[in-house]
């Protein structure tokens, strides 16, 4: 029932996109940082062949299509085939298509991931004496609205906390997640080469898949 539940609500935010929290793309650096990963200690599967992608964050321009493609073009890179859940699922909840659960067991792919930006904030630089640097969450993760209301200073760096987790076909449990910060998160789009250079490294590192990614 929980399964369903979840697969339900996953399925409503990809025809809704609008689907996650927001934020506006804008100047991000080009860096990404794995912060760490989990891994279920019963999953013993072999390194995974055929990858579903589903991104619940969007980038301007492209949206989560261009999320979803990028990640598939990098796992190409380490000889894994990736699906783009855009490629194979209506756009328009009420157009005819296959239901999410249907998509991921025709497309004969050993696992799907899922990622989505969990949080946006704030690193504000202060000095005393030496460097301290301290990070200041955005509950509301939309840092255009922020930007508008003035609450960033010039100086800030915006950081994205990206949450990649993966899941069996039948997406009954989480079997392997990474968490990421992408730094001045007001442009994801610049940053994008690198965030899927660094997940998909870090994925070939865990032996969720065999071999690592060639740099664009």
């Amino acid at each position: 029932m929980l399964r369903n539940a979840f697969v339900v609500s996953l399925a409503a935010a990809l025809c809704a996109c609008g689907g996650t929290r927001e934020f506006s793309a804008g100047g991000l650096s080009l860096k990404t940082e794995v912060m760490g990963t989990w891994k279920d200690p019963k999953y013993a599967a072999a390194p995974l062949r055929k990858v579903f992608v589903i991104s619940l964050m969007k980038i301007e321009p492209g949206g989560r299509d261009a999320v979803e493609d990028a990640i598939v073009a990098r796992l190409a890179t380490a000889g894994v085939e990736g699906v783009a859940s855009h490629t194979v699922m209506p756009k328009d909840p009420d157009a005819e298509g296959p239901a999410l659960e249907e998509a991921i067991r025709a497309s004969g792919a050993q696992g799907v991931l899922l990622v989505e930006v969990r949080a946006v904030g704030a690193i504000e630089p202060y000095v005393i004496g030496t460097g301290v640097t301290s990070l200041s969450p955005d509950t509301m993760a939309s840092y255009s609205y922020l930007k508008g209301e003035n609450v960033y200073q010039p100086g800030d760096y915006k950081v994205a906390h990206i949450v990649s987790e993966l899941y069996p076909p039948s997406m009954s449990k989480q079997v392997w997640t990474a968490f990421t910060n992408t730094y001045d998160a007001s442009d994801l789009a610049r940053n994008l080469s690198d965030y899927t250079l660094k997940l998909v490294a870090v994925m070939a590192k865990d032996r969720i898949i065999a071999g690592a990614p060639k740099p664009s």
